[in-house]
């Protein structure tokens, strides 16, 4: 003999709505606790603990269009400083697409990846030649000092190197990439960096 239910269904379907909502909240609590509390991504380069934040700058495109914080904060980037009329320079254009080409087989990470390099050089012809040999890479110049404050920000000192500074959405530095280091590692790491971001990135309110 059955003994019969004494609540309504309706109220036995909020109980096990609310049972099930409960479920899947503390489901995604413990996986956000887990993610949080597991160890950052192992890379050849330096990871900039914590990321270091550029101040706002305003330099300018090989054809003229004004670059600054707010696009440097749209999806990933890799940064190189360079005078391209300079073997340094042309150095970093070349590792910077080497970089590029290796993480073709990350299809979500490439679709958003520019390339920028920042250069102290004046000739204008070249800045275009150089931008013209992939969409993706940005060449950006200016005004001397804004370049300056730009690299006093990031923490470069005065000499030109071929190293590549990984930036993150919200234009948050994450990594620095030495010149030692060659594309293939350097893809390593910028995938590593790219999966493990989330532990990198500083938590939003």
């Amino acid at each position: 003999m059955f003994l019969r239910n004494r609540h309504p269904l309706w109220i036995r379907l909020v109980l096990i709505l609310g049972a099930i909502s409960l479920f899947i909240l503390a489901y995604q609590w413990g996986n956000q606790y887990q993610g949080r509390s597991a160890a950052p991504p192992v890379i050849s380069g330096l990871l900039i603990r914590p990321p270091a934040n550029l101040s706002d700058f305003e330099l300018r495109e090989a054809l003229g269009r004004p670059f600054g914080q707010k696009d440097l904060s749209q999806g990933w980037t890799l940064l190189a400083f360079g005078d391209l009329s300079r073997a340094s320079g042309q150095l970093a254009v070349q590792r910077l697409i080497d970089v590029y080409n290796r993480v073709a087989d990350e299809r979500a990470l490439r679709k958003q990846l520019r390339l920028v390099l920042v250069t102290t050089g004046n000739d204008s012809s070249l800045h275009r030649d150089f931008a013209g040999l992939l969409p993706a890479l940005k060449i950006l110049g200016g005004d001397p000092e804004q370049i300056e404050r730009l690299r006093a920000d990031i923490g470069l000192g005065g000499a030109d190197t071929p190293s590549i500074f990984v930036v993150a959405p919200g234009g948050y530095v994450l990594a620095f990439l030495p010149e030692t280091e060659g594309g293939a590692q350097m893809a390593e790491d910028l995938k590593a960096i790219h999966a493990g971001s989330y532990l990198l990135l500083p938590e939003t309110p």
